[in-house]
């Protein structure tokens, strides 16, 4: 969505809804130049989200392993 500093002060609440639903929108300057964009300000709002697609895709083996230190020989020249 892209409208312009007056028409989104007009319409204030419909524009933040739409930005915290997560739609883009940008805000422009009379001269119709992107001035803004809007983005969610919820808490972790800034980290990754998982991809629906991916959820259960990892399969884990040995979960004893991943809580073991590495041998020396596997930290190559980061042991020194």
């Amino acid at each position: 969505m892209m409208l312009t500093i007056q028409d989104a002060q007009a319409r204030l609440p419909e524009v933040v809804a739409k930005a915290e639903a997560g739609e883009e929108v940008v805000l422009t300057s009379a001269s119709g130049q992107p001035a803004v964009k809007l983005v969610p300000a919820k808490r972790g709002s800034a980290r990754l989200q998982r991809h629906p697609a991916l959820i259960g895709s990892v399969v884990v083996h040995d979960r004893e392993a991943l809580l073991k230190p590495l041998p020396p020989e596997e930290w190559g020249g980061l042991a020194d």
